[in-house]
């Protein structure tokens, strides 16, 4: 999605010919990839990478400089703005980084490497200097509404969808669209906040239903809302799902909110609307540990928002996280056992990233935990403190909890919820149609049941 703002924004202000290169969902590996750049000789590659790709997409552009020596390259990302002077110390071929948005500052950087001027101009650009650091502070586009839609021509090879350990959750033609940027809070496991400035940056909702009426005329039945919180703003999602109505938009949408503005009233105007999957950072049971996280919101907070969203009919998928340096057993039988009693649709449970960017990463630095290479790639905490919870006990955790989320379904009032929501929501329907005879679905229902059966968490 980002790729393709910043292609639609060379577009119009610039006669550039622009190529979009999905590889991950092209499947290319590193050679197939450099051997698309050979075959293309662009004047300029620009990449983005996360903290989970970082070191192969070095050693990626690597091989693109050394057999593309005139190829100007440039970095974006979540990665490059939180490692910008790292990366450009320590990998020479690094031609600039762009921190933060880049539809406006990647134009202005092409206009300064045509007329061969440095870009100290250009909003959130780090670059070498004669041996030293040039860096801007990071690029925020302010007005959404300005921006043109994202150029979704330049990858139409790739048939998209979204799908979970070889399940398939979406049908039909699907794409993403990004209705708001950035996040107000600082939960300490995200870098949202750092990127964004905590700056909370909506479109209107007049822009954003002109584009989703385009996409439905374009033939799109299932959009993925990007948003780190759709429902932040009440009043613009509510005359959001309004405009939808009026101009008859037919499309299931996918979101994610806060539990904390997840009334039952929003529930039903956006199920009336299309929005049949919606999610939300439940991160833990443990009031302790949800302070810890700086969540800002409370375990009663998630149930509720759980109780409002079913009731609307709507699948709920709920996230959570187990590790924090300081969870006590107790804490993730809470939550293992939260997760049985509210019983999501869906449920992800993950061990604690400690990413560069985020407030847990800035402790580790600050204790002197980290090494001096760690900022290069993603770590699990208990690469941290294995005294702590080791990385058998923490995954045996993982697997409990998906059991129990398993097993919260089998009784007489989970069976009659599950026919209720599947007689409610055309999504979830589909979803089972298309999976009924998947061997992966048999595979993880069996892995579950057998988790809780055997788990137990042990000291």
């Amino acid at each position: 999605m980002g790729l393709l703002y910043i292609a639609a924004s060379l577009k119009v202000r610039r006669d550039d010919d622009v190529r979009v290169v999905d590889a991950f969902c092209e499947n290319l590996g590193r050679e197939e990839f450099v051997s698309r750049m050979v075959q293309e000789r662009p004047d300029v590659v620009g990449l983005n990478c996360s903290t989970h790709t970082f070191l192969e997409a070095i050693g990626t552009l690597l091989e693109v400089h050394e057999r593309l020596p005139e190829v100007r390259i440039v970095l974006g990302g979540y990665h490059a703005t939180f490692a910008a002077e790292a990366i450009l110390k320590e990998y020479g071929f690094i031609d600039f980084i762009i921190k933060g948005e880049a539809e406006l500052a990647f134009p202005r950087l092409l206009d300064r490497i045509e007329r061969k001027e440095r870009p100290t101009d250009v909003e959130g650009i780090s670059f070498l200097d004669k041996g030293e650091v040039f860096s801007n502070p990071i690029s925020l586009v302010e007005d959404l509404d300005a921006l043109p839609f994202p150029d979704r021509g330049l990858l139409q090879a790739t048939e998209y969808g979204y799908s979970h350990e070889g399940i398939k959750l979406t049908t039909g033609k699907f794409t993403t669209i990004s209705t708001s940027r950035g996040c107000p809070f600082k939960c300490t496991y995200c870098s949202c906040a750092a990127f964004s400035l905590r700056k909370w940056r909506p479109r209107s909702a007049e822009n954003v239903v002109a584009e989703l009426e385009m996409l439905h005329q374009q033939g799109f039945k299932n959009v993925v809302i990007v948003d780190d919180n759709f429902t932040h703003n009440v009043k613009r999602a509510e005359r959001i799902c309004e405009l939808i109505r009026e101009r008859r938009i037919k499309m299931r949408y996918y979101c994610e909110g806060r539990v904390d503005s997840a009334s039952r009233e929003l529930m039903r105007k956006m199920k009336k609307a299309g929005f049949d999957v919606i999610y939300f950072g439940a991160e833990s049971a443990s009031d302790r540990i949800l302070e810890y996280y700086k969540k800002h919101i409370t375990p009663e907070k998630t149930s509720k928002a759980i109780e409002n969203a079913k009731a609307a009919g709507m699948l709920v998928i709920t996230s959570y996280i187990v590790g924090a340096p300081y969870e006590a057993k107790e804490d993730i039988e809470k939550t293992i056992d939260f997760i049985k009693r509210t019983r999501p649709h869906g449920v992800q449970v993950n061990i604690l990233d400690c990413l560069i960017g985020t407030s847990i990463w800035g402790d580790l630095v600050a204790q002197k935990i980290v090494g001096s290479e760690d900022w290069k790639r993603n770590h699990r905490v208990y690469e941290y403190f294995p005294e702590h919870m080791t990385r058998s006990e923490l995954e045996g955790c993982v697997n409990e909890a998906y059991g129990a989320w398993i097993k919260g379904w089998y009784s007489k009032e989970g069976l009659l919820e599950l026919l209720g929501i599947m007689l409610r929501n055309g999504t979830l329907r589909r979803v089972i149609a298309q999976n009924i005879f998947n061997p992966n679905v048999r595979r993880r229902l069996g892995e579950g049941m057998k988790a809780f059966g055997n788990g137990e968490l042990k000291d």
